[in-house]
């Protein structure tokens, strides 16, 4: 009876391990939007009153790196990338219209909701459309399937390798330009696995990325295998934030 109770009790530790790790990396929005705790509770309106109509809003694009663990910094590409997927991805799910791209310096990112008040009235700005991106990641050696297939299986011989999983966290916030104040936000979380040889061969198999939402594999060239891990799982993780949004969104 006591074997079993142990038992019961290493699994519900295991469990708890498990769901804190699924939850990494941390939510951030609010050391830049204000907030006084780090809730993963999101897709809520924080404003009751309705929006009629569409908003036009400037976005302002933030990569977040400054939490312990966090993966390298995206590059300029993948975060023009991620910039022309947040616009598509918004605009389709809500009556956001995103009129500009904002290009601010992490030195200079607005915190608190005056300061970005002050920074939407300065560009005219009736809205401000946040959307912050940051993520964890972890490179392991690993053997791998000569093929490149996600699940090795069989008796097919395994190559020398590594495997690298990148947990991404998008996280949108409407911000009223008037008053720094929160209209609706949301966020999401996806993660995708990229796998490499450590050979110097040729091969058509790998590097290869699967995807957490995706069946179809990505076969990114070796010199940008990582920044393209991070803006595909970021994207990822961006779809779901963008649904969660059009559920926030203050509705009559």
């Amino acid at each position: 009876m006591m074997r079993a109770r142990l038992v019961l009790v290493a699994l519900s530790c295991s469990g708890f391990l498990f769901a804190g790790c699924s939850q990494q990396p941390l939510p951030r929005l609010n050391h830049y939007v204000g907030g006084s705790s780090e809730s993963a509770s999101l897709a809520v309106s924080a404003q009751p009153a309705p929006i009629s109509g569409s908003v036009t809003a400037g976005l302002l694009l933030i990569n977040d790196t400054s939490a312990k663990g966090s993966a390298p910094a995206l590059s300029d590409r993948a975060k023009a990338f991620l910039a022309k997927q947040v616009r598509e991805r918004v605009e389709t799910a809500t009556p956001v219209r995103v009129a500009q791209v904002l290009d601010i310096s992490n030195e200079s990112l607005p915190r608190g909701q005056e300061a970005l008040a002050q920074m939407a009235q300065k560009q005219g700005l009736t809205y401000l459309l946040v959307a912050l991106f940051s993520s964890g990641e972890s490179e392991v050696p690993a053997y791998l399937p000569i093929t490149g297939d996600p699940e090795q299986g069989g008796n097919r011989p395994n190559i020398p390798g590594y495997e690298v999983v990148n947990y991404a966290l998008a996280e949108l916030a409407l911000i009223d330009g008037a008053s720094g104040q929160v209209v609706a936000r949301s966020d999401g979380r996806a993660w995708a696995r990229l796998n490499r040889l450590n050979m110097p061969i040729a091969s058509n198999a790998y590097p290869v990325i699967h995807r957490s939402l995706r069946v179809a594999p990505i076969y990114p060239p070796e010199s940008d295998a990582k920044d393209i891990l991070r803006s595909v799982a970021a994207d990822e993780a961006l779809e779901q934030a963008a649904t969660r949004l059009q559920e926030a969104w203050p509705k009559s």
